[in-house]
């Protein structure tokens, strides 16, 4: 695959891309991770699920809205993309690479195993109605209905953990 000119290198997300699907859910993760008492997003982990939580919703709604088409960047990059954000976090953050694939492999089992057990779910709407807001140039709005989706999958990842006697970030 050879890079568009003007365009991104190949794998990666265009910049409209990643202004629809990355960067809102970053800041909402951010911002919870912060409101939940921590400064840095990558020592959450109920934050980086929701991130991880956000940013797949968004890819699906996008893949399935048909606006991955044209110029848009192929599917492998975009389905790899909510991983691919969570590792640039995990790397900002100093991590040597062998630690970042710890904690990609470490965050990508819990979110399955909440998924398999039914433990996830309560952020769906609000990041289909973020969607539809940051697709339509409602981006303030967009924002805040990922903020909810990234609380409500915290409360839903803290009360899984309480549940299941582990506990969580102070």
């Amino acid at each position: 695959m050879s890079a568009v000119p003007g365009g991104p290198p190949p794998g990666m997300l265009t910049p409209v891309e990643y202004q629809l699907l990355a960067a809102p859910a970053l800041q909402a993760a951010a911002e919870l991770a912060a409101q939940r008492g921590d400064p840095h997003l990558y020592n959450d982990m109920a934050s980086m699920l929701a991130l991880l939580g956000m940013v797949s919703a968004l890819v699906h709604a996008y893949l399935e809205d048909g606006a991955g088409s044209g110029d848009a960047s192929p599917r492998l990059v975009l389905e790899a993309a909510p991983l691919a954000v969570c590792a640039l976090v995990f790397t900002e953050s100093g991590l040597e690479a062998s630690q970042v694939d710890d904690c990609l492999r470490a965050l990508s089992a819990a979110y399955l195993q909440l998924l398999r057990q039914g433990a996830l779910g309560p952020q769906d709407a609000y990041v289909e109605k973020a969607y539809g807001e940051l697709r339509s140039g409602q981006g303030p709005a967009g924002l805040q209905s990922l903020k909810r989706a990234a609380s409500a999958m915290a409360r839903a990842v803290d009360a899984w953990e309480t549940r299941h006697g582990q506990g969580s970030n102070p």
